[in-house]
């Protein structure tokens, strides 16, 4: 039975993939070649009050963009040591942005508004992208870096283009190439996401076998070329559409 992406995004993101090449090493400073990895997180002095659950009133599109723009709520609450469970791997404060991101796209699919398999997509998408805000400014031991991991890159990209796009909505400054572009970022980046544990790992032994050689030939992530289908094309529409109010 092959790993779920959700957990394959977990072992890759921290640097317990079945592919690891260097030792775990606490508070580690990987070299130019590898991809930086995610670092201790400070314990912030004051902590915000913890953010509550979107209230189901709201339209789906309109929870859907809230969702995806409590990222900094979630990185302080998780900073502040507010947003923590049982264990030291717990995310109750994510969990509840994935349920009720999940919830309003399913509103939309039972509505024929959203495709099921995309909405899978862009959910994905979400998954991933909390994840990394969560693993980010969480306190937990950093791994040293692999020589290939390009989960944290890919999931950091969708943060930014949701920033982005949300920004351009604020001021009405809808340049048509910059959302585009935003659009196309994503596309690429759920490619990233709906490749399956095995893919992911047979993509990084490709990278590492061709760069055995020469460490400096491991390309960046924008530049690794991934199948994009028209399901990732709607989904990176729909996504760019409700972060910009379209």
């Amino acid at each position: 039975m092959s790993v779920s992406r959700r957990e394959a995004i977990k072992v890759f993101g921290v640097g317990l993939a079945s592919l690891m090449l260097l030792r775990c090493r606490t508070f580690s400073t990987p070299t130019p070649s590898v991809v930086t990895c995610y670092t201790i997180a400070p314990i912030t002095p004051e902590p915000p009050p913890l953010p509550t659950p979107l209230p189901s009133s709201f339209a789906p599109r309109e929870r859907i963009r809230l969702c995806w723009g409590r990222f900094d709520q979630l990185a302080a609450a998780t900073l502040s040591g507010q947003n923590q469970g049982s264990d030291s791997w717990d995310d109750p404060f994510g969990q509840q942005m994935l349920a009720d991101h999940r919830a309003a796209l399913d509103e939309l699919v039972e509505a024929e508004e959203l495709e099921s398999n995309v909405a899978d997509l862009v959910q994905d998408a979400f998954g991933a992208a909390v994840f990394h805000v969560w693993r980010s400014n969480t306190p937990i031991t950093c791994y040293e870096a692999m020589m290939v991991d390009y989960a944290p890159t890919s999931a950091e990209q969708l943060v930014r283009q949701a920033e982005t796009l949300t920004d351009l909505a604020q001021t009405g400054n809808l340049d048509p190439d910059t959302v585009a572009l935003a659009r196309e970022t994503i596309e690429h980046d759920l490619a990233f996401e709906a490749l399956t544990y095995e893919e992911v790992s047979a993509l990084y032994e490709k990278i590492i076998a061709e760069a055995q050689q020469n460490p400096s030939d491991i390309p960046p992530f924008e530049e690794v070329e991934l199948t994009v289908t028209p399901e990732m094309e709607k989904a990176a529409q729909f996504l760019a559409d409700v972060l910009t109010g379209q």
